[in-house]
């Protein structure tokens, strides 16, 4: 018969002892590879969709500097701006009388205070006033209208101005009763 102090499963008890260690290194490089896809992933998001974000120090394309000539050309293009006293006209509606009150900036070509701007402001507040006064209700109530009426004052500014040129005109109250 068989001897009772000999067991016929000690195989069972060696393979618990041994516990199967490949599965869990697997899973665990499974899970670091992802990590180290969605990171790589993450950061290619960044460098090609925000470039803006990555500081100075990290910017290996100068993807970045670009972004601030443009800037630096922006600022450099941006002039003095001058702001004037409100007008206050009658429109040219025949039918009924209207009033403008408009307030406006000037934005010239120059980076600096002109001298010619306060030796010459009478003679424009009158120019204004005169296109101002000619137009009607109909022809500036739009913002197509108000644009043509920028485009028309511009011009007519810089064709009385010499040294000074205007830029564009601002409007920053601009009310129709």
């Amino acid at each position: 018969m068989a001897d009772p102090s000999v067991d016929i499963v000690p195989d069972k008890k060696v393979e618990e002892l041994v516990p199967p260690k490949p599965r869990k290194f697997r899973k665990l490089l499974i899970v670091l590879f992802l990590l180290i896809f969605l990171i790589g992933a993450a950061i290619g998001a960044v460098i090609f969709l925000a470039p803006g974000v990555i500081p100075d120090s990290l910017d290996f394309w100068g993807v970045k500097g670009a972004g601030k000539k443009e800037k630096e050309t922006e600022k450099k293009s941006q002039g003095y701006i001058y702001s004037m006293e409100p007008f206050v006209v009658n429109l040219a509606d025949q039918d009924r009388r209207k009033y403008l009150k408009i307030r406006m900036s000037i934005e010239s070509q120059e980076m600096m205070v002109n001298e010619e701007y306060e030796k010459r402001l009478p003679q424009l507040r009158d120019m204004i006033l005169t296109v101002l006064a000619s137009k009607s209700y109909k022809d500036i109530s739009d913002s197509e209208g108000k644009k043509r009426l920028r485009e028309e004052m511009t011009s007519k500014l810089n064709q009385l101005l010499r040294r000074f040129q205007v830029k564009t005109i601002y409007f920053t109250e601009f009310m129709i009763q």
